[in-house]
């Protein structure tokens, strides 16, 4: 296990988009990674967080993603493209719109990808550092 300040270190070296069009959950979650040290890149729709990723600057660490956000490019739809075009960049879930027992959501929770919402900041923080 990581000591607390090589965790810290370690943090202080990834760079996060967090894309969600919910103004305050956006506020809560780059508070709460900002203070464990994590550089945050945020955008409220998925047309400008793909806008960010094509830009390249800076450079990406992880996506973390609500899934159903207006526009024309949702959660999922981002996550079809980075993976098509940038295979490396991981991209992991939030939701607190689909059902339970929805297919996609019970195989995203299966494979570790989704972080249900409400969440704590330690759940956020441990979902974030487990990848």
């Amino acid at each position: 296990m990581l000591s607390s300040s090589l965790m810290q270190a370690k943090r202080a070296i990834r760079t996060i988009l967090v894309v969600d069009d919910e103004v305050l959950i956006l506020g809560l979650v780059r508070r709460v990674l900002e203070h464990g040290n994590y550089t945050v890149i945020t955008s409220r729709n998925g047309d400008h967080a793909w806008s960010v990723v094509e830009q390249g600057k800076p450079k990406l660490d992880l996506v973390l993603t609500d899934i159903v956000m207006p526009g024309s490019i949702d959660g999922l739809a981002l996550a079809g493209k980075i993976h098509r075009k940038y295979r490396k960049l991981p991209v992991l879930f939030m939701t607190g719109a689909l059902p339970e027992n929805d297919a996609r959501a019970v195989e995203m929770a299966r494979k570790g990808l989704l972080l249900r919402k409400p969440f704590s900041p330690k759940d956020l923080v441990e979902f974030i550092d487990s990848h």
